[in-house]
């Protein structure tokens, strides 16, 4: 009777504690504490290794993180474990993003072709759609044209403007050597570069603007009338640091000044403010509240400065993109380049 009743006592406490441990790496999820989640789920699976929530949970943190490698074993280990539909859908579809993002593009495409078997979640078949449209794995992309270089892979929407496809080919295939020359970045595949005919045309499919790039998938969006360079230096330069930070003046201004198209930052920046007093630091701290034609060509010109003052620090700040990290990186020297490029924008 006490050998039974320890056994209910420890089951009970235990079934707690895995409980407890759930809870909070729910918890942390929210917060976007991510390496919390890892911890926690390693120490859930540590005393229960079959346990569904857990390998999931870490496998999912791992992919927020950009640690695709490190989410795979989690991953497979869960589709293992899953009973019930909504389980092995998430599985599939985790795993097709932790492969797709490492250039394991047929396997990507099994775990989608698999995750379309099962009935998923609500937020599970939502991440499922936009995935399979970010990535060309979506019907609509049925009929594109495919053409690969050495490290970009193109698609073609039938009817775009480019006539000479091999000359659109040739010059960003360029644009991408000239860009990583240098930042000298590793990217973990090649990039995925998409061409619609038209802006309107990819909005009433992607319902989003073009163009854009998802770096951390190494994927650009593209008009077919974009610059060479815009969107091939937003994906080399993220993986400097696959654990960087974004800021908008910085991120776009790398975009503009890298687009390949050697214009006089500075006279195109003077023209778009048009007698404007514009403080850059003003623009690093709120860049969300001003729009792209005012703050494109001044952050190009800001980011051609920053470059020639100092390459090092400039590399260095590419990786965490903060004002308050740019005072470290360069201390009292940033308060002389930021006032003398608002005199020279301004005057």
């Amino acid at each position: 009777m006490t050998k039974i009743l320890l056994q209910i006592i420890f089951l009970t406490v235990f079934c707690v504690s895995g409980y407890s441990q759930k809870s909070e790496m729910s918890i942390a999820f929210k917060n976007k504490e991510f390496e919390k989640v890892i911890k926690l789920g390693k120490q859930l699976i540590e005393s229960e290794p079959n346990d569904f929530d857990g390998l999931l949970g870490i496998g999912k943190a791992y992919n927020i993180l950009n640690e695709f490698n490190n989410a795979i074993p989690y991953l497979e280990k869960a589709i293992n474990c899953s009973e019930k539909d909504w389980q092995f859908a998430w599985s599939n579809i985790e795993l097709m993003e932790s492969n797709f993002a490492i250039g394991n593009l047929d396997k990507a495409k099994e775990y989608y072709n698999k995750s379309l078997e099962y009935k998923g979640t609500k937020n599970s078949t939502k991440k499922l759609k936009g995935l399979a449209l970010l990535y060309g794995f979506d019907e609509v992309y049925e009929n594109w044209k495919i053409l690969e270089t050495d490290n970009i892979i193109f698609h073609f929407q039938n009817g775009t403007s480019i006539i000479d496809k091999e000359n659109y080919i040739k010059e960003r295939e360029n644009a991408f050597l000239n860009i990583n020359t240098f930042f000298s970045s590793d990217l973990p595949k090649k990039i995925d570069f998409f061409v619609w005919k038209s802006n309107e045309e990819a909005m009433k499919v992607l319902n989003t603007s073009l163009g854009f790039s998802k770096p951390k998938y190494c994927i650009s969006h593209n008009r077919d009338n974009q610059t060479k360079g815009h969107e091939i230096a937003h994906n080399i330069s993220f993986w400097l640091d696959k654990a960087n930070t974004r800021n908008r003046l910085i991120n776009e201004g790398i975009g503009v000044y890298f687009d390949q198209t050697n214009t006089n930052r500075l006279e195109k920046a003077k023209k778009v403010i048009q007698n404007q007093k514009i403080d850059i630091k003003e623009l690093w701290i709120n860049g969300k509240d001003y729009p792209e034609n005012i703050l494109y060509p001044i952050a190009g010109a800001f980011i051609k400065c920053l470059v020639l003052n100092d390459k090092e620090k400039f590399l260095e700040l590419c990786k965490k993109q903060s004002y308050e990290n740019a005072e470290l990186i360069y201390g009292t020297e940033l308060e002389k380049i930021i006032s003398e490029f608002n005199e020279n924008l301004n005057k």
